[in-house]
């Protein structure tokens, strides 16, 4: 950081008591082709984790692992390696930068006491290094920038910082400079306090942003020295109010072990406190050698032991069978895990990705991704897997609640997705996991069903073919969009099966679940939201019926009363925001315009717009593919569902997935 500070990453033992010990969790993100994976191998090189540097393009990082990622040369799971430097443990949790990994990375990013966000000294601030640092800023973590690839021919790292300014923040404080930039000499320049130009611009640099460096200035004209600055810089890190910035080259290893060291100093480094109620946030779930599942947990407060129940809300994850602690030199058996630390937990079955486990410490963010808007349909190369394939797909949905499964009307499996490369990762894991090839078929984005009018439909003991002893009957008619379902019970108490379901309350809550079915394939196959659910009938001889027999009953009578109703598909709709240079403010609108987007009047921001508007969601990944070119790589477009409207695209004959028997 300066001339007086350590210039190397402590890799020594460390011999600190437990109780000093800290721990710092640290993200790595970038835009794709920055280097972030490589200055993630030469971090833990630097840091004494590893003998020996791995290449991304050779396929043999440390925290690549998955075939396709060795592959593509890209992150796509989030991998965790630590090292000491001091008395800190870091744990370098290596993130996804492509778009289509986004919730991946917001499931990280919940996790992390601070983030490192790689920029290329040659391409400087690209598309998603705004999208991540945007994330960062909303989820309180703070950052510290790093201009890597300095070495690179063309590397500029003046006019990245001006682009940092421009694009990210003002706030950023820049720790030196660089020698020699776009040679293979190049190298950063340390801040150099023994020049009194130098202390002075950090002090007035600093003190316009914290109030005890200024009246120390202004009161007694004292200006920073190292340790001072060191220690304003931290406050003001952890805070989130500056952004420190350094250099460096993971491919010459310059400036990496300094880094080590610059957050260690200023990033929020926790040291246990066993002591109170344990929770912890589940983001990552992988399966061991034995099949078994094994969900990564950031131990946020308490301490977790073995055999410790875990509970989720009001429900019970499973126990804990087995700990492995991440520290240096790879995970650890261990008997517990405490506050700070991350562990790979065996025994919690029913855990899914980004869980909050156990009690739920205040000022913790929420999770904050858009679900995904494409669904495909995948088949199994061998048609004898199929079935298989089901289970399969089944199993990743549960772990996690974003790949949503289900069955057409024709049989097949359809899985929704953010895009290309996740459909591909999908595929390798179902290889690699499962040994089942498989071809995906008719992406398209996600729609969903409205009821087109009112539709009514009963089930009395004694009809036909209605074998169980429950009598149910229902109105399904329109609501507001946006509303979902509104589940009326307009029945007498004396006709809800109490001695099943014990309360009204009960009843009600059962309902919610078992018409979840019918209501997930309409039909047309989508998806029937924002309508209004009346249950009219309600009857039973004792002692039955059974809940199987409620259920099934409750199935058959609300598909078909949304039969009767008839339903309008609905396409998806997003609210946008772009941003885009002002002479390319012409072509930009075009390219909406092209793709049936409604803009609204470009609000003018020194040399950039901003447009806002909304756009069909299937016409995001077009416009996604040609900004580059309309706005001469600077635009940024970013997106989340607003509403659905009625679609005029043709769409599959009606076919109901569900009929009275």
């Amino acid at each position: 950081m300066h001339r007086s500070a350590t210039s190397k990453a402590a890799a020594a033992p460390d011999h600190s008591p437990a109780g000093t010990r800290r721990w710092l969790n640290l993200g790595v993100l970038a835009h794709v082709d920055a280097g972030k994976t490589s200055l993630t191998e030469a971090l833990l090189h630097a840091g004494g984790a590893l003998d020996q540097l791995g290449r991304v393009d050779d396929g043999t990082t440390q925290t690549d692992t998955l075939a396709l990622e060795r592959r593509r040369g890209i992150t796509i799971r989030t991998a965790v390696a630590s090292f000491a430097v001091g008395d800190v443990t870091v744990n370098l949790v290596d993130t996804p930068g492509h778009p289509d990994f986004i919730a991946e990375v917001d499931r990280s990013l919940a996790v992390l006491d601070g983030a490192i966000l790689v920029l290329s000294a040659v391409e400087g601030v690209q598309a998603q290094t705004i999208v991540l640092y945007r994330a960062l800023r909303r989820l309180g973590v703070p950052v510290v920038f790093m201009i890597n690839k300095i070495d690179r021919s063309g590397a500029d790292p003046d006019r990245v910082i001006a682009a940092i300014r421009r694009r990210l923040t003002p706030s950023v404080i820049p720790l030196g400079t660089v020698r020699d930039p776009g040679t293979p000499t190049a190298a950063p320049v340390p801040l150099d306090f023994d020049d009194p130009g130098t202390a002075e611009a950090v002090t007035v640099r600093l003190a316009d942003h914290d109030d005890a460096v200024l009246q120390s200035w202004v009161d007694h004209g004292r200006l920073l020295d190292p340790a001072g600055f060191t220690a304003a810089l931290g406050r003001l890190t952890r805070r989130g109010v500056c952004q420190p910035l350094t250099y460096g080259s993971a491919v010459t290893g310059a400036g990496v072990a300094e880094l080590n060291t610059i957050v260690t100093e200023l990033m929020p480094a926790e040291t246990a406190d066993p002591a109170g109620p344990v929770s912890g946030q589940v983001f990552k779930i992988e399966r061991d050698d034995s099949g078994d599942r094994v969900c990564s947990v950031r131990i946020r407060t308490g301490t977790l032991s073995v055999r410790d129940p875990v509970p989720v809300g009001t429900e019970e994850a499973g126990r804990v069978t087995r700990l492995e602690v991440f520290e240096p030199g790879g995970p650890a058996h261990r008997d517990r895990a405490v506050a700070g630390q991350i562990a790979r937990v065996h025994g919690l079955g029913k855990a899914r990705l980004g869980d909050r486990l156990g009690a739920a410490p205040a000022g913790l963010p929420e999770l904050n991704f858009p679900p995904p808007a494409l669904e495909t349909t995948i088949i199994a190369r061998n048609r004898d897997q199929q079935h298989t394939l089901h289970v399969a797909l089944s199993e990743l949905g549960d772990r996690d609640p974003l790949i949503r499964l289900r069955t057409d009307d024709q049989g097949a499996s359809r899985i929704s997705i953010y895009g290309e490369v996740q459909q591909q990762v999908i595929a390798d894991t179902l290889l690699l996991e499962h040994g089942i090839e498989v071809d995906f078929h008719s992406t398209t984005v996600i729609c969903v069903e409205r009821p087109a009018g009112i539709g009514r439909a009963v089930l009395r003991m004694g009809d036909p073919d209605h074998l169980f002893g429950y009598t149910f009957g229902v109105t399904v008619e329109p609501h507001r969009p946006g509303a979902g379902l509104e589940l009326i019970l307009d029945v007498p108490r004396s006709q809800v099966p109490m001695h099943v379901y014990s309360t009204v309350d009960a009843f009600r809550e059962a309902l919610a679940r078992y018409v979840e079915l019918p209501l997930g394939a309409g039909p047309y196959g989508w998806r029937v939201t924002d309508l209004r659910l009346t249950v009219t009938e309600s009857d039973f001889i004792p002692p039955g019926p059974s809940t199987t027999h409620v259920k099934h009953t409750v199935e058959q009578v609300v598909a078909e009363a949304v039969r009767q109703a008839g339903t309008i598909v609905c396409e998806p709709v997003d609210r946008f925001t772009l941003e885009a240079p002002v002479d390319a403010i012409s072509g930009t609108l075009a390219l909406i315009g092209r793709h049936r987007g409604v803009p609204g009047t470009p609000m003018i921001n020194g040399a950039l717009a901003v447009i806002t508007g909304t756009i069909p969601t299937a016409a995001l990944d077009p416009i996604r593919r040609n900004l580059h070119n309309a706005t001469h790589g600077e635009g940024l477009l970013e997106s989340r569902l607003d509403h659905y409207t009625p679609t005029h695209s043709a769409d599959r004959s009606p076919k109901p997935a569900w009929r009275l028997s």
